[in-house]
C-alpha cells in the first residue's frame, strides 16, 4: 500500500526542516497556476516567468516563517500577488489582461477548450458570443473588482481564501462579489435589450 502525498502544508513543515525535495514537489504542484496567475497581471510571458521564479524563491526564504495552520496555496498566491503589484508599480505597466485571454491561458496544454463532443457549430458559435460578452463585461470593471472575480471564477477559491489573498476579510469580499455580479447582470439585461 502506497503513502498518501504529503500535503503542500506538510511539504512546508517538510522544506523549513531542511528537506529540499520538498520545494521541488511545491513548484511541480503550483509553477503553472502561479505562471498563469502572474501572467494575468503582469501581462508579459518572460516577465510571468521571473514572477513565478521569484515567488517560489520567496517561498523557500519564508519557509521557517510559514504558519502550518494557515493554508499554503492563498499564502502562496499572495507572495505572488504582492510581487507583482511590486512590479507594475515599478515598472508602470499596462493594466490587467481581458479576463478572456487570461482564461484562454487557464486552458489545457493542446489548447483544447473542453467542450463536449455533441456541441455542433451553432453550441459552439453561441458559447464563444457569451465568452465575448462575459469579457467585455468585465472589461469594463474596476482592476479591482476582475481580480476579486478572476480569484473567484478562475482560480475557483473560496471567499475565505480570496480574502487572504487581497487582505481583506471573508464578508467583505462576498459582499463585494455579490455586488459586482449584480452589477455584471443589470449590465447585461441593458446591454442585450438594446439588441
Amino acid at each position: 500500500m502506497s503513502t498518501p502525498a504529503p500535503t503542500d502544508e506538510g511539504l512546508m513543515a517538510l522544506l523549513s526542516d531542511g528537506e529540499q525535495s520538498a520545494l521541488a514537489e511545491l513548484v511541480r504542484r503550483y509553477q503553472n497556476d502561479i505562471f498563469r496567475f502572474c501572467l494575468h497581471y503582469v501581462r508579459d510571458v518572460e516577465r510571468a516567468k521571473e514572477m513565478s521564479q521569484e515567488t517560489f524563491i520567496r517561498v523557500y526564504v519564508a519557509r521557517t516563517r510559514f504558519d502550518a495552520n494557515r493554508k499554503f496555496r492563498p499564502w502562496l498566491l499572495c507572495i505572488a500577488r504582492n510581487l507583482c503589484l511590486n512590479e507594475i508599480k515599478r515598472k508602470k505597466a499596462v493594466s490587467m489582461e481581458s479576463l478572456e485571454e487570461y482564461a484562454s491561458t487557464s486552458r489545457d496544454e493542446s489548447g483544447d477548450v473542453f467542450q463536449s463532443a455533441a456541441d455542433g457549430p451553432d453550441q459552439m458559435m453561441m458559447a464563444a458570443e457569451r465568452r465575448t460578452m462575459v469579457a467585455e463585461a468585465l472589461a469594463k470593471l474596476d482592476p479591482e473588482s476582475r481580480e476579486i472575480v478572476t480569484l473567484r471564477f478562475y482560480e475557483r477559491m473560496q471567499a475565505r481564501d480570496i480574502a487572504e489573498v487581497v487582505g481583506s476579510t471573508e464578508g467583505a469580499v462576498r459582499t463585494r462579489l455579490h455586488r459586482i455580479l449584480k452589477s455584471m447582470r443589470t449590465l447585461y439585461v441593458a446591454e442585450r435589450d438594446e439588441l
